[in-house]
């Protein structure tokens, strides 16, 4: 699979894609409905819901769906969503207390917690997941348009700056941070994919 170099036009068709996808449309839009449903975060019954929602559609693998949610209650996070503050991902993603079986320590929640603050402030958070990472990594090795390392885009400044270098770099004016971020893991999905076969093959 060649890739292709990021364009206005090939945005738009992956967008397109995503929007004809039902499985993925229909989840997104059943998304945005609940959060609007439910903007705030000062009833737990509130979180639990977005939290379980976005668990499930993403499958980010909290299996203390309770604890997260209490955790993010006692953060008071409103005001940080309104005003973007991207120090918020870390502390959602952190000090829960919530500690993997295997190896005794606390797991962190990041891409989950960018996804969380992502659908209360689409314009300052964009979503990290192993996709997005692997398309970012395929065109920073090819077209050089940043020199970050791959553990660097676990840090949420470096990686929003990252993804809006990207958009710079490719005059990707005409998209926001969330259409650029479905283009980003469709691409990502399919050059995974296509990868896989062919070690398989």
């Amino acid at each position: 699979m060649k890739l292709e170099k990021p364009t206005n036009e090939l945005i738009k068709r992956y967008i397109l894609t995503f929007r004809n996808e039902e499985r993925y449309y229909r989840s997104d839009q059943a998304i945005t409905n609940l959060f609007k449903s439910f903007p705030e975060n000062n009833n737990l019954e509130d979180i639990l819901l977005k939290v379980s929602v976005i668990n499930d559609m993403y499958s980010t693998q909290i299996y203390a769906t309770f604890l997260i949610s209490k955790h993010i209650q006692n953060l008071n996070i409103d005001n940080d969503l309104k005003n973007g503050n991207p120090e918020l991902v870390n502390k959602i993603a952190s000090r829960h207390g919530i500690k993997s079986k295997k190896h005794k320590k606390e797991i962190n929640f990041y891409s989950f917690a960018t996804k969380y603050c992502n659908w209360h402030n689409q314009e300052h958070y964009a979503i990290y997941d192993q996709f997005v990472e692997k398309t970012l990594i395929h065109y920073k090795n090819k077209y050089h348009f940043s020199t970050f390392k791959t553990i660097d885009l676990k840090d949420f400044k470096i990686f929003k700056a990252v993804i809006i270098k990207f958009i710079d770099f490719f005059h990707l004016t005409k998209y926001n941070l969330k259409e650029i971020d479905k283009f980003l893991w469709i691409y990502g999905k399919e050059l995974d994919e296509f990868n896989t076969k062919r070690k398989i093959i």
